[in-house]
């Protein structure tokens, strides 16, 4: 993703996704300081990340083989949303988002799910991985009908999701199938 992608919202308004830069952080710091507690609590997995750290891990994620893509409005470059992958190694990559808060389920994880594996397919990635709480159900509803074959399990109360990406593991619609073992 080189270029500004223009989407249309649930709602009907617009955003445009664009890829991650290094001078994105300040922004990004904002974004998660402006969520709420559970929203970072889904997020993180505990209610007191760093928050300084996690921006500027995330505005950096090309330096290290990741990828993030933005939603931000038109009108204003208001960033709501945030998607980005950190390679695992052997094919993989662990996906993570965060959407602002008031702009919940008008598409824009789907929106940067999409472009993440896009890229991935691109880069070679040909699995996405992702640790979701099990109370995060936008994060599951999000997943399990993203269109991508979904295997799910639970382990030590944390739901694990991989999704195939490879071409010829892709389906019609949604799917879901649990993981082996």
């Amino acid at each position: 993703m080189s270029v500004d992608a223009p989407i249309i919202l649930r709602d009907g308004s617009r955003a445009v996704l664009r890829p991650v830069r290094p001078d994105d952080e300040p922004r990004l710091l904002e974004l998660l300081r402006h969520v709420t507690g559970e929203s970072r609590w889904l997020r993180f997995f505990t209610a007191g990340p760093n928050l300084t750290a996690a921006a500027r891990n995330d505005a950096h994620a090309g330096d290290h083989g990741g990828f993030g893509v933005l939603a931000l409005r038109p009108e204003t470059e208001e960033l709501i949303g945030h998607g980005t992958y950190v390679p695992l190694g052997a094919g993989a990559a662990e996906i993570a988002f965060e959407v602002a808060d008031g702009h919940h389920r008008l598409g824009i994880g789907t929106a940067l799910l999409r472009q993440l594996v896009d890229e991935a397919r691109h880069r070679g990635i040909v699995r996405l991985v992702a640790e979701v709480q099990p109370s995060n159900r936008d994060m599951i509803d999000m997943l399990s009908t993203s269109g991508l074959l979904v295997q799910r399990s639970t382990v030590d109360g944390v739901a694990h999701f991989e999704l195939p990406i490879d071409p010829n593991a892709r389906v019609d619609g949604p799917a879901s199938a649990p993981l082996p073992g």
